[in-house]
């Protein structure tokens, strides 16, 4: 193969896609180092359905984004029995699940993936290595094979390159005094990270089913107290929106009230005819894996993944035994696996890059985050950290509409490294609402519009940031494009957003 290429994106995370998909459209040479069965990371080979602002069903997201909701839909209205009766969102929502606008299965989510990366030239492997000749990257082997590049977008789900690369990042909670944010804590602490979760996708089957034998670690998960809440990781209690709240929902339950069952949901059966077997995607508190954090701890990535693997199968024992529901069976043909769970880990943290301009917590709730000179696209979620794997702090909380500035995806320490996914110049506060599908999307496509400018300008990272007339037709690129930079008053006017 050629071991020369002008951009390299290594990790098959949905930024990843975006990408190659995008520079490809703009007739770059790219190739896209995958890891996985199923590229599209979070959305697909980790099994979460999107998750969405409250106006996504109008706009707010690139026109990528919305073909996809529209492909999902399209597909769903096509299939015979289907009828689009969702009451716990508004629009098409297939699972008719409460936490997200479009629960759709990852198999089906995965057709899309498919089409946008047709003729995207691709290889599997990961990063063992990463060479570097002062402020560029020279190459990145992949499994031990070195392939050179003039740009490379770190699309992995953990920012995998910039440690490898031997660059300054930020990971877990940074210091009050550093940012100003009101929600940070008094000393900076890079292994309170946000937990991880290995998804597992469950039929509810009309009879019961074979039970899953008890794993080694179920006594321990069965006695174990979520530290700083104080009640049982198997229950039906959840973190509440400030540390030491606790909230309680069912496991089942009809009408109104929100239950667990119909969370993730991603078939539901009053929306076929004839019913369908129920479907959940399992991402619930009970199997967020908080004991250790993901990443530079003291277990290695790998035991990390296997640990929070172990800890969905004590639920699912749980589940079936102890909470009464044996009904409740594995769903290997969601997940593309032989045991229902997800072929990957999902990861809600990653190494943050150190870029010209940080997001912060600060950007993400006053008036001043929906303008920014240098905006390259919008996006807007909650703060939503799940209780951090060594203080417990978690949170819900309520951000407005912004935009990313063009300095979050620019190092000032090497010209041709770009961020492709959650690895953005942000804080861990902002982090909380950059991760979620739509924003990481988005990073994908701009990374892809980053290296074709770097590219075929020849600028630097700082040269372009310097630049007005530079930013402004890069800006004006992405519009043509289908990506905003602003967000539209009249959508805006459709929500309150104190």
């Amino acid at each position: 193969m050629n071991n020369k290429v002008q951009l390299l994106v290594v990790g098959d995370s949905l930024g990843g896609v975006l990408a190659a998909h995008t520079a490809h459209q703009l007739g770059l040479q790219v190739l896209l180092i995958t890891q996985h069965a199923w590229p599209g990371g979070q959305l697909t080979s980790q099994a979460v359905p999107p998750d969405e602002h409250k106006l996504i069903e109008h706009g707010g997201c690139t026109r990528r984004y919305r073909e996809f909701r529209d492909a999902m839909h399209a597909h769903y209205r096509a299939q015979p029995g289907f009828r689009d009766a969702g009451a716990m969102t508004e629009g098409c929502n297939p699972g008719d699940g409460w936490v997200s606008r479009l629960c759709v299965e990852p198999a089906v989510a995965l057709t899309h993936v498919e089409r946008l990366l047709a003729g995207v030239p691709q290889r599997r492997g990961r990063p063992t290595a990463v060479r570097r000749a002062g402020r560029r990257i020279t190459a990145v082997d992949i499994d031990g094979e070195r392939i050179e590049a003039d740009v490379v977008i770190d699309a992995t789900e953990t920012g995998a390159l910039l440690k490898l690369a031997g660059l300054p990042y930020r990971l877990g909670k940074e210091a009050q005094a550093e940012f100003g944010e009101p929600l940070a804590p008094p000393e900076a602490d890079p292994l309170d990270q946000q937990p991880v979760t290995w998804v597992l996708a469950l039929h509810r089957q009309a009879a019961p089913g074979p039970l899953m034998p008890k794993p080694a670690a179920y006594d321990f998960w069965r006695s174990h107290l979520v530290p700083h809440y104080g009640f049982g990781q198997f229950s039906e209690c959840m973190p509440g929106s400030r540390i030491g709240e606790v909230a309680r929902l069912p496991l089942f339950a009809d009408g109104a009230t929100l239950d667990w069952w119909r969370y993730r949901r991603v078939v539901a059966a009053h929306q076929w005819t004839p019913p369908r077997p129920e479907v959940s995607l399992v991402n619930w508190a009970q199997n967020d894996y908080a004991l250790q954090p993901l990443l530079d701890g003291e277990m290695p990535e790998a035991e990390v993944g296997a640990a929070a693997r172990e800890l969905s199968l004590c639920l699912l024992h749980w589940l079936q035994t102890e909470a009464g529901h044996p009904e409740l069976q594995p769903a290997p043909d969601v997940t593309g696996t032989p045991d229902g769970l997800a072929q990957a880990v999902y990861v809600r943290e990653s190494r943050r890059l150190v870029g010209l301009a940080t997001l912060t917590q600060n950007e993400l709730v006053g008036p001043g985050a929906m303008t920014h000179a240098q905006s390259v696209g919008v996006a807007w979620y909650n703060l939503d950290i799940h209780p951090t794997v060594k203080s417990g702090m978690g949170l819900n909380a309520k951000g407005r509409p912004y935009v990313l500035p063009l300095g979050v995806f620019l190092s000032g320490d090497v010209d041709n490294l770009l961020p492709g996914c959650k690895n953005l110049s942000v804080t861990h506060l902002a982090n909380a609402s950059t991760r979620v599908h739509p924003t990481e999307w988005l990073v994908g496509e701009v990374a892809a519009h980053l290296a074709a400018t770097l590219l075929r300008e020849g600028l630097t990272p700082q040269a372009l940031h310097d630049d007005p007339a530079a930013v402004a037709a890069l800006q004006q690129r992405l519009r043509a494009d289908g990506i905003p930079t602003a967000w539209d008053p009249a959508l805006l006017a459709r929500t309150t957003l104190s």
